[in-house]
């Protein structure tokens, strides 16, 4: 009897582990889309970039469109000429060049603070516009000096995509590769 209660004990645990250590398999979403947990990440060749690292943009999580810019860490990219707006001073600043493929209209630098969840689960922010320029144009990129604090993103941006409807995003650190990555809201 005892050997009969140690063997379904060790089955049990053994089907346990085994559970437990499944790991879900990404989702494709289309060529260089990769969904995991509702958010999914382009890689820059799809986004427009000839770079072969692993960065970018969050699509939108809620009908996967892609947005039209992009960023990377001020420290991962090469100089160069680029307009620069400082939105935070403190000693956690970091800087976000955001850049495009094609101009832009009506691209504004916005703070976050979350006002509450919908019942989709969708966030609603407070927004409070901090800088608005008027065309984003690939030739000059836009370094944001800025903070992020916490999980829940602070920092966003909106723009006017090519057919007149207000696109907005919230902008945070990847947990899985330290990208920047953005979340549509």
């Amino acid at each position: 009897m005892k050997k009969v209660a140690t063997l379904l004990t060790a089955f049990t645990l053994a089907l346990g582990v085994s559970v437990c250590s499944a790991v879900q398999p990404d989702v494709t979403g289309g060529p260089g889309l990769i969904c995991r947990d509702g958010v999914c990440e382009l890689t820059p060749a799809v986004a427009g970039s000839g770079e072969q690292t692993r960065m970018a943009a969050n699509a939108n999580p809620y009908n996967n469109a892609v947005p039209d810019v992009e960023a990377k860490w001020e420290k991962d990219m090469q100089p160069g000429p680029r307009d620069v707006f400082v939105a935070n001073t403190s000693e956690y600043q970091v800087g976000i060049v955001y850049f495009v493929n094609a101009p832009i209209r009506n691209f504004k630098v916005l703070a976050l603070e979350l006002k509450e969840m919908s019942p989709a689960g969708k966030p609603i922010f407070n927004i409070k516009e901090l800088y608005t320029k008027d065309v984003l144009r690939p030739e000059r990129p836009l370094l944001v000096k800025t903070a992020l604090f916490g999980s829940i993103p602070n920092n966003g941006f909106s723009y006017t995509d090519g057919y007149g409807k207000t696109r907005y995003y919230a902008v945070s650190e990847s947990g899985m590769d330290g990208s920047v990555v953005f979340s549509e809201f």
